[in-house]
């Protein structure tokens, strides 16, 4: 069994590259709204929910948070905020108990951290380079598209410092980081498919 995460730079072709990985290894693929759907069908977030009729649907994540600030403590004394991402974790878990399989984001490889069939992968590239990327996807100028890059980054890097004592990017705290910009995204997958297969996994 192999738990492959994969953290990303905004911009720099993670998702893509984690998409292209997951189909070489003919494994799953997991990210913020399959881990999202997957809990829904555990039955994890009816159970948080049940704290308070008030609380709306979770299938909403615009909803999710405004309850979260709406609602900041539950019956139990922890927040919604706190019990959402404990959903997640465990969901995470149970979905790595069902065979190999590939998780973008979501703090995965703090998640999976003393698990010993664990690769962990950081994404990077330029800012220009990204910010180039962004533009051309969301139809926006550079200088807007860098700004979100940036903003979206520190989001990120904060979603990780919650639930992590390690520095999200630093290099220590992965197997592999990669600069997407050199070889693209099929070529950064086939790098890491290589490395993978170098460790014989």
């Amino acid at each position: 069994q192999l738990i492959v995460t994969i953290s990303r730079q905004f911009g720099s072709g993670g998702h893509q590259i984690g998409e292209r990985l997951a189909a070489a290894l003919d494994i799953p693929l997991f990210d913020k709204d399959a881990i999202g759907q997957a809990a829904k069908e555990y039955g994890l977030y009816e159970r948080i929910m049940a704290t308070d009729a008030r609380q709306p649907s979770p299938t909403n994540s615009l909803l999710f948070s405004i309850a979260a600030n709406m609602y900041p403590l539950s019956r139990n004394g922890i927040s919604l905020e706190q019990q959402i991402i404990l959903a997640e974790e465990e969901t995470m878990r149970n979905l790595s108990k069902e065979g190999s399989c590939l998780f973008v984001g979501r703090a995965a490889d703090a998640i999976f951290r003393s698990a010993p069939n664990r690769m962990s992968f950081f994404i990077h590239a330029p800012i220009d380079w990204r910010a180039e990327r962004v533009a051309k996807h969301y139809d926006m100028s550079m200088q807007k598209a860098k700004n979100l890059t940036r903003q979206m980054d520190k989001k990120r890097a904060a979603y990780y410092a919650g639930r992590s004592e390690s520095k999200w990017g630093d290099a220590q705290t992965y197997h592999l980081s990669i600069d997407s910009s050199l070889l693209g995204m099929d070529g950064t997958a086939r790098q890491i498919l290589a490395f993978l297969r170098a460790q014989q996994l």
